[in-house]
C-alpha cells in the first residue's frame, strides 16, 4: 500500500498503537477500489455491479458516537449504524469483487431525511445549520449515498475501458423514478430493480360495482395481477429457497412495457410453482431499462437479478469471520474505520492468507487477540480493534489528566466488588 517511507511509517504507526487514527477509510477503500480494477483488466466486459445496504445492529449499546436507528431481523427498530455496498460481478465469469462502502447514521449532523426533505412543514422546523446543508448540498441520506455509489461504481468501471457496459441490479427500497432515470439518462448504463408489490401499471380500467354498475373513475392495473403480453416458461430441476430445497419447479416469465412517468421500460414479471401450487404469495417484478425482445432476454434479466445472493454471502463473510457487529469502540472515526479495515481484509483475502502466517506485526496483533497461536484475518481484526480501544482509553487519560494512583484506585476498586474487565 505505501508509495514512500512516510505513508510506511503511518501505515506501520497503526499496527503499533501510535498512529491508529492515520490509516482510516478515506485510504482503504480506495486501495481496493485499485485491486479490484488491476484484477477486472482493460478488456472491455459486461459487468453487474450489486449495492445493497447492510444493517450493523448493535441493540444493546447506548452510548456509541452517532448511533442510529436500524431494523432488526424481525423488522423491530433497533439501535445501529447503515452501510451501502458495491460488488462487481463480471458475466463471464461471476467471480465478485469489491467496490465501495460507505457508513453512515441517521443521527449524524449532516444527515437529513428524504421525507423532511419533502415536508415544507418539516423543512420549516429545521436549524440553520440544517438549512445551510441543504443550501450547500452537503447533506447525506440514503437516497445521496446510494447515487453517490452508483456513480462512482459505473466511474471505475469506465475507467478501465469506455466500452464496458454496466448493469446495476438493486432491491426493492430503490423502486423509484429518480433511481430509473439516475442511471438511464445520468450514467448511461442499464439497471434491474426490484419492485415492490404494490406497483401499478399505466393500465387502466373501469370497476364494476356488485350491483353492476360501471365507475367512472379509472383504476390502475396492479402489475402482480394484470395480463402481461408476453410469457414463457421453463423447467428448474432444483432450486433452494431459503435452505429449502424444491426439485421440477416452473419457472413462469412474462414480460411487457411499462410507462412510468415520461420513460417507458421494461417489467419482468415470474412466478416459480411446483406443481399448480406457487411457491411464493406473490410473483417477483423485475423493472428493467434492458431491450427484452424475446424470452431469452427476459430470463437473462431475471438471472440477472439473482446474482444479489452474491453480495449476502460477502455481507455473511464481513459479519462471521471479520466482526463487523461484535466491535465495542464508542467514536464514530474508529467504527468507520475499523469497517473499512474489514472491507479492505476481505477485499484482500485470498493475497493475505498465505503471507500473514508468518508476519511478525501479524502474529503479535493475534497474540493481543487470545489467538492462541492462530494467525487469522479475523484474529488480526480483533487485534486491531483492541489497539483501537488502548487509544481511545489512552486519549481519555491525557483529556482527563487521569493519574496513575486514579487509575489504581479504578482497578482496585474493580477488583474489591469482583467486576470483570
Amino acid at each position: 500500500m505505501s508509495e514512500n517511507q512516510r505513508e510506511y511509517e503511518v501505515f506501520r504507526g497503526l499496527l503499533n498503537g501510535e498512529q491508529v487514527g492515520t490509516l482510516d477509510s478515506k485510504v482503504l477503500i480506495p486501495v481496493v477500489q485499485k485491486r479490484t480494477q488491476l484484477l477486472l483488466g482493460s478488456d472491455a466486459h459486461c459487468y453487474y455491479v450489486l449495492h445493497d445496504g447492510c444493517d450493523i445492529r448493535k441493540p444493546n449499546s447506548k452510548e456509541m458516537e452517532y448511533l442510529g436507528d436500524v431494523l432488526s431481523l424481525s423488522k423491530q427498530v433497533i439501535r445501529g449504524y447503515k452501510t451501502f455496498n458495491s460488488v462487481v460481478v463480471s458475466a463471464d465469469n461471476q467471480g465478485v469483487e469489491l467496490l465501495y462502502h460507505e457508513l453512515y447514521s441517521n443521527t449524524m449532523p449532516n444527515y437529513i431525511g428524504e421525507e423532511v426533505l419533502k415536508d415544507e412543514h418539516k423543512k420549516a422546523e429545521l436549524s440553520a445549520e440544517k438549512m445551510q446543508l441543504i443550501a450547500d448540498k452537503s447533506y447525506i441520506n440514503t437516497k445521496v449515498i446510494s447515487f453517490q455509489a452508483l456513480k462512482k461504481s459505473s466511474d471505475l468501471l469506465k475507467e478501465l475501458n469506455v466500452e464496458n457496459k454496466v448493469c446495476h441490479v438493486l432491491d426493492r427500497e430503490h423502486d423509484c423514478e429518480d433511481v430509473f432515470e439516475e442511471i438511464d439518462g445520468e450514467l448511461k448504463d442499464w439497471f434491474i430493480i426490484r419492485l415492490k408489490g404494490n406497483r401499478n401499471s399505466h393500465h387502466t380500467y373501469h370497476k364494476t360495482t356488485k350491483s353492476g354498475k360501471v365507475s367512472r373513475q379509472k383504476s390502475h392495473y396492479k402489475l402482480v395481477d394484470k395480463t402481461f403480453k408476453n410469457q414463457s416458461s421453463y423447467q428448474i430441476e432444483k432450486i433452494s429457497i431459503k435452505g429449502k430445497s424444491y426439485s421440477n419447479v416452473l419457472a413462469l416469465i412474462e414480460w411487457e412495457e411499462v410507462k412510468i412517468g415520461e420513460k417507458s421500460y421494461n417489467v419482468v414479471r415470474i412466478t416459480l410453482k411446483q406443481g399448480d401450487k406457487p411457491l411464493f404469495l406473490q410473483p417477483m417484478l423485475l423493472i428493467t431499462n434492458k431491450v427484452i425482445e424475446n424470452a431469452e432476454h427476459a430470463k437473462q434479466v431475471y438471472m440477472g437479478y439473482l446474482l444479489r445472493s452474491k453480495i449476502e454471502v460477502v455481507f455473511k463473510f464481513l459479519k462471521q469471520n471479520l466482526g463487523w457487529e461484535a466491535f465495542q469502540v464508542r467514536d464514530f472515526n474508529s467504527i468507520k474505520n475499523l469497517l473499512a479495515i474489514a472491507f479492505f481484509l476481505a477485499g484482500f483475502f485470498d493475497e493475505l492468507k498465505e503471507i500473514l502466517i508468518d508476519d511478525p506485526i501479524a502474529i503479535q496483533i493475534c497474540k493481543l487477540a487470545r489467538s492462541k497461536g492462530k494467525v487469522t484475518l479475523y484474529f488480526i481484526l480483533k487485534g486491531i480493534e483492541k489497539i483501537a480501544h488502548f487509544q481511545e482509553v489512552a486519549n481519555w487519560i491525557k483529556r482527563e489528566a487521569i493519574t496513575q494512583e486514579q487509575i489504581n484506585e479504578i482497578l482496585a476498586m474493580t477488583k474489591s466488588q469482583n467486576l470483570k474487565i
